[in-house]
């Protein structure tokens, strides 16, 4: 008797790394843990460009713009864009034989996702943020499944969603003999994390803290933040965007973060102490929404764009910083995880689908 053929899947997603690092966990999830082969669908001009080969994953690509944040001749031109990349991912689907979409949310994934279902093929999506995208809010009405971060995100998209968490990887912390800070803009970078996280940093340098900065600004110029921090003769390392986020959070005291959903997923998993400062003008505004729901959960303190007042915000992070000390560990705002890591759950639950319906190709 011959053995199984491996199961075909695509996983799509795109823009930034909030929906493009979830695709490629799930996808390696299944090539681990189900033996299946795959393959990332984005679009031509987003993130997906350097971070998916970088993971050593192919890439296919698809005519697609964005909606959200757009004006009036940038949501003509994302209109225009759907029905050819509707078109070529239906070619690309069926040349590759999938068996299964994943969508992880924006544009990238609505053009793949309507190709699946064209074609008859299960479609399964997962949505990270407490705010649901567009594009996940869309597919969700036809997804087969509809896997989700959070409870409030379940009662938005509806009963057929279930709750997987968000992935989020592992990391074995050692932390330094000082606090060590780290700066997390996300893949776009925070504009106002980068200018007010020195000024900060300098208030508790002048209260006669010892401490070292990490500092990612994203896709920003990090030669400006650097030169903030060296101005102020702050002991601080500022880099772009980093893909491997383990050795990061590894020596990581206290996080300063935007409130993407991965980041808040690792964090909480890493059980790292932090400060949200919501990025302003992300699509719907999900960032405050990730926030103000993780506040609730964890006690983290969220705090407005600014201009910040460094004194308060100071006073409150030496309190942390002294509580932790007393009990001998890191303190932990975070939830610490799911029992269950976010992807292997979702992998679960497709194969549930997969067995249940046991869809043919086209």
């Amino acid at each position: 008797m011959g053995s199984k053929p491996r199961r075909r899947i695509a996983v799509t997603g795109g823009g930034t790394a909030g929906h493009i690092l979830p695709a490629l966990a799930f996808l390696e999830a299944y090539q681990r843990d189900a033996g299946a082969e795959g393959f990332f669908v984005g679009c031509h001009g987003g993130m997906e460009l350097q971070l998916v080969p970088a993971h050593s994953v192919r890439l296919e690509t698809i005519p697609g713009k964005p909606w959200e944040r757009q004006g009036w001749l940038g949501r003509i031109n994302a209109l225009a864009s759907l029905p050819p990349g509707i078109v070529a991912a239906r070619r690309i689907l069926r040349r590759e034989k999938v068996e299964l979409v994943i969508g992880t949310g924006g544009y990238a994934s609505l053009g793949t996702c309507i190709a699946a279902k064209t074609l008859g093929l299960p479609v399964a999506i997962h949505e990270s943020n407490v705010q649901p995208g567009l594009a996940n809010r869309l597919i969700s009405t036809f997804a087969d499944l509809v896997g989700v971060g959070f409870e409030e995100t379940r009662r938005t998209l509806g009963p057929r969603a279930v709750i997987t968490g968000i992935p989020a990887r592992p990391v074995v912390r050692s932390l330094p003999s000082i606090p060590n800070f780290i700066v997390l803009g996300g893949s776009e970078g925070s504009p106002v994390l980068n200018t007010e996280a020195p000024r900060l940093f300098s208030e508790l340098q002048r209260r006669g803290l010892r401490f070292t900065v990490r500092h990612l600004t994203g896709f920003s110029d990090p030669g400006v933040v650097q030169r903030a921090y060296d101005t102020s003769g702050l002991d601080a390392r500022v880099d772009g965007f980093v893909d491997d986020m383990g050795p990061v959070y590894a020596t990581a005291t206290f996080a300063l973060a935007a409130a993407g959903a991965l980041t808040l997923a690792e964090l909480s998993a890493c059980g790292i102490p932090c400060l949200l400062v919501p990025t302003p003008g992300t699509a719907r505004e999900h960032q405050l929404s990730n926030a103000g729901f993780y506040s609730q959960q964890t006690g983290a303190l969220t705090v407005p764009p600014g201009p910040w007042d460094p004194g308060t915000l100071a006073s409150h992070i030496e309190a942390i910083l002294n509580n932790a000390k007393k009990e001998g560990q890191p303190s932990r705002q975070g939830s610490g995880g799911s029992e269950q890591p976010a992807a292997v759950a979702l992998v679960l639950a497709c194969e549930r689908l997969l067995d249940g319906i046991n869809p043919s190709h086209n």
